[in-house]
């Protein structure tokens, strides 16, 4: 697979990882129901030095596409909506300090108002009076589902999911002054029937290969391990050459992890008509279930080709039983991530001297079903 004259060729990861802090969501769903704009309405809440501290409200319209509306204090880019449907269609600015967003091991209390892009008031309401036992789990929401376009492998995975109850909880979604009511769910959890409201406290957002990342990174090995852009790699020696056996990052106490077997070869080292394949799977820490599928990497002429499938779709972990049987009866919830495809195409520079930091990289992730 290599060619013995280029064992000093320097290590290069094509793959990236960015990860996105978020202190809490709530996913109102109401396409039953719907408003003639919107279908569905997300609260976020962040405080965290990237974004600052406030809230924001994705409005999931009718059309496939998606409205935020924010605090001025959010600083926010615009370009990470584009996972969510069919893009971005409008961000504007709202004051929503006067509301409530709290959520903990008694429920979920929550009460924002604002005027949406026609000036029309909304209001959501979340109350929880019901203080039994709750066994929230984990999963991977399939906020990529609907993507047309992604710009990335969108990766929500949710710690401390749970569902609003209907006994002992008031729900109300109101907008320009009519009540909508919220979709239902016949699930049974911890002895009680839920509504198609659901939250997270801990949700952990991770953007797997984004195609504004347009370089391959060259890795500064020391030993077995490299570092680069907050991504730390493990590496194993193949006689003189290192290969990226996994890559992982943090945020805060979370952690996402993405592990190769066979190990991705040393890139730059690979003969003409070289071809290596294997599977990868992503887990995180605490654990959400995992992702899994297939990658592939060709040399043709100076030219790598490239390719991840997450084939393998999402495999939940530890649940109680009736969630695992949400799972198994929603496929969107396992299988969305198998219509998700990344190529990649990298020219292999000169080997007369150390490779330039960074590599261009084109690269796309399409929806292929």
């Amino acid at each position: 697979m290599y060619d013995p004259s280029l064992s000093r060729a320097q290590v290069v990861s094509p793959f990236h990882l960015r990860t996105q802090p978020m202190r809490g969501l709530v996913l109102f769903n109401f396409e039953r129901d719907p408003d003639r704009v919107y279908k569905g309405l997300e609260p976020q809440a962040f405080d965290d030095v990237e974004h600052g501290t406030g809230w924001l409200v994705i409005g999931w319209r009718v059309d496939g596409r998606v409205d935020v509306f924010h605090d001025s204090g959010l600083r926010l880019d615009p370009s990470t909506y584009g996972i969510a449907g069919g893009g971005l269609h409008r961000m504007e600015e709202r004051d929503l300090s006067g509301g409530r967003f709290e959520l903990g091991p008694t429920g979920a209390q929550v009460d924002l108002s604002f005027a949406d892009l026609e000036d029309r008031p909304v209001r959501l309401v979340v109350r929880e009076t019901d203080t039994r036992p709750r066994r929230p789990f984990g999963l991977l929401a399939p906020m990529g589902s609907a993507a047309t376009d992604p710009p990335a492998l969108p990766l929500v995975f949710v710690k401390d999911f749970y569902f609003v109850r209907r006994a002992g909880s008031e729900v109300r979604i109101e907008i320009d002054g009519r009540h909508h009511r919220s979709d239902s769910i016949p699930l049974l959890l911890d002895g009680t029937w839920m509504r198609f409201v659901r939250y997270s406290a801990t949700p952990f957002v991770v953007m797997w290969n984004h195609r504004d990342v347009d370089t391959a990174h060259v890795l500064t090995v020391c030993g077995s391990t490299a570092q680069s852009h907050g991504v730390h790699y493990d590496l194993q020696a193949n006689g003189p050459f290192h290969e990226i056996r996994r890559m992982s990052c943090s945020e805060g106490d979370q952690r996402v992890a993405v592990e190769f077997a066979p190990a991705v070869p040393h890139l730059l080292a690979l003969r003409a008509g070289a071809e290596a394949a294997g599977e990868f799977r992503i887990t995180t820490e605490p654990p959400a279930g995992a992702v899994s599928g297939s990658w592939r990497v060709a040399r043709r002429g100076q030219r790598l080709e490239l390719e991840v499938t997450p084939s393998g779709g999402w495999t939940p972990g530890d649940a109680q039983p009736m969630a695992r049987l949400l799972f198994r009866l929603i496929r969107m919830f396992r299988r969305w991530p198998t219509s998700y495809r990344w190529r990649g195409v990298m020219e292999i520079p000169d080997q007369s001297g150390d490779v330039v930091d960074p590599l261009p990289l084109s690269s796309q992730w399409e929806r292929t079903g």
